[in-house]
């Protein structure tokens, strides 16, 4: 069983250092919705109103988690991808 002990030359990260990124885009997703769904209920407790902002809320913070995790996980390796071979043709 891999302790999370990197294999030598086989270039890949340990299994505890990918399951502690994925674990923290997880963990992303929860805080900035659970925080927006926070803001939008204490503006709807400021406010009197039925719970529109805290709908709202809740979406805007898992919109922008989902952001988070889509930058992180498929654009920046994308863009590090060009990089590296745009750095080989130099």
């Amino acid at each position: 069983m891999d302790q999370g002990r990197p294999d030598p030359g086989d270039g890949q990260e340990p299994t505890l250092v990918v399951l502690a990124r994925f674990s923290g885009h997880g963990l992303t997703l929860a805080m900035a919705t659970g925080f927006f769904l926070f803001l939008g209920w204490m503006l709807d407790q400021r406010l009197g109103s039925v719970p529109v902002f805290t709908i709202i809320g809740a979406l805007v913070g898992a919109a922008a988690g989902f952001y988070h995790i889509i930058r992180e996980l498929i654009l920046l390796p994308q863009s590090r991808e060009k990089d590296r071979k745009g750095g080989d043709a130099e």
